[in-house]
C-alpha cells in the first residue's frame, strides 16, 4: 500500500518518541504537527525491529541534513550534504 502525504507544521509542532501504557507494543514515533498529528508505531512483530529501527535511523539521518540544509541556505551558504545515501539506501553509521 502507498501512502503520500505532505504538511507543513504550525508554530506549536513538535515531534518525539511517545509512550502509552506499559507495554513494548505502545511506543512510538509521534510528530504533532499543530494541528495534525502523525504516529510511526514498531510492528507487532520483534523479528521485524531491525528494518523498522533502520527506517529510524534514517529519519534521523535526513532530519540532521535536511536541518542543516535549512540553516546553510537561510544563511546563503553552500549545502555540502549528500542527498543519494537515502537513495543507495545507506544511513551513517550509529554507535
Amino acid at each position: 500500500m502507498t501512502f503520500n502525504a505532505r504538511w507543513t507544521p504550525g508554530p506549536q509542532a513538535v515531534a518525539g518518541m511517545h509512550t502509552v501504557g506499559l507495554g513494548i507494543h505502545q511506543v512510538g514515533l509521534v510528530v504533532y504537527l499543530d494541528p495534525d498529528s502523525l504516529a510511526i508505531l514498531p510492528p507487532p512483530n520483534p523479528d521485524h525491529w531491525p528494518a523498522f529501527v533502520r527506517l529510524l535511523r534514517q529519519l534521523s539521518d535526513g532530519a540532521l541534513e535536511l536541518a542543516d540544509f535549512l540553516d546553510t541556505a537561510r544563511k546563503g551558504g553552500e549545502h555540502r550534504g549528500s542527498t543519494t545515501r537515502l537513495l543507495r539506501g545507506q544511513p551513517r553509521e550509529h554507535g
